[in-house]
């Protein structure tokens, strides 16, 4: 199987026809020259419930930013792991074509490097053009789920619809629960420091919020995200990534469930295991600790409350 990991090369190499899609954590304009970018909840959440969109509406939201089924389609996080997370939901729901995850993210892309595409019209979908304020892309976003013809180039066929995989990369709470004291691996990808109950969110939010408790969820084991990324934020050497989940022993387990505060990071920890590694063991918790720290009764393990913690 074809690797859906790129880098910036392989998009420069295709840059006529791809198609880049920045998936971000805020409302603003694109990067990478030509590319669309959209805010990530409002491209892979439903508008009013947690949950995520059915095929048919991610479907009609990715081709009002000029997916078709013409063209490589390459998500483009910011951070990285924003990508890996538009791949895992496209993977769950059932979304075909050619979808590419672009190794290290927006910031992979040099400063000079070439406009992408050469007809970037999507008729009346161009309020989502480069640099379109938030109102303009969430209207767009909104019209094309009731009228696609409307927001698209009806020129370019749509994203072809997959068979849904969700219960072979997506796990709910109770599966989970009953993970603890099993042979199913648990694996959080947060950072140590959440992991050990300093923090529920990354250092490099600015305000330290996510769920109502601290902690991990009993028995599992830290694989940090940023252990498997260098400095730049680009996927470490596969040999290196190999040797870091070696050091697991976990290579005899049956499952594995990755976890972290939003799914992102174990999107991206899904996405290392089965394209770079061939593994296909692992699933990702959908609500992740964001759900398992606030839920009534859930068990959970804190090591900075238990004394664990050394100085």
């Amino acid at each position: 199987m074809t690797s859906r990991i790129v880098d910036a090369q392989w998009v420069r190499n295709r840059r006529a026809d791809a198609v880049v899609i920045e998936v971000t954590n805020g409302h603003g304009p694109a990067v990478i020259p030509g590319a669309r970018s959209v805010y990530w909840k409002d491209l892979l959440w439903d508008r009013s419930r947690r949950e995520f969109p059915t095929a048919h509406e991610l479907a009609d939201r990715l081709h009002s930013l000029g997916a078709h089924a013409e063209a490589p389609v390459v998500f483009a996080g910011a951070p990285p792991q924003f990508a890996a997370y538009a791949l895992w939901v496209a993977t769950a729901v059932g979304i075909g074509g050619d979808l590419r995850y672009l190794d290290g993210g927006t910031a992979a892309w040099p400063h000079d490097g070439p406009v992408i595409g050469i007809d970037r019209s999507v008729g009346a979908g161009s309020s989502n053009r480069v640099g379109a304020d938030a109102a303009d892309q969430r209207r767009a976003l909104d019209a094309s789920e009731g009228n696609a013809s409307r927001t698209a180039d009806v020129s370019r066929t749509p994203l072809p619809l997959a068979s849904p995989r969700f219960a072979e990369v997506v796990v709910g709470r109770e599966q989970v629960r009953a993970a603890i004291d099993s042979p199913t691996v648990l694996l959080d990808l947060r950072s140590p420091e959440e992991f050990a109950g300093l923090r529920v969110s990354p250092s490099s939010e600015p305000t330290d919020h996510g769920a109502e408790r601290h902690g991990h969820i009993p028995g599992a084991l830290n694989l940090p995200a940023q252990d498997l990324l260098d400095p730049a934020g680009l996927l470490r050497p596969t040999d290196e990534i190999a040797a870091r989940i070696a050091e697991l022993g976990i290579a005899d387990a049956d499952d594995i469930v990755a976890y972290c505060r939003l799914s992102h990071r174990a999107a991206l920890g899904w996405l290392i295991f089965t394209d770079l590694l061939g593994d296909h063991r692992i699933r990702v918790y959908d609500g992740s600790w964001t759900e398992w720290g606030s839920l009534v009764g859930a068990p959970v393990h804190n090591p900075a409350d238990t004394g664990e913690l050394t100085s």
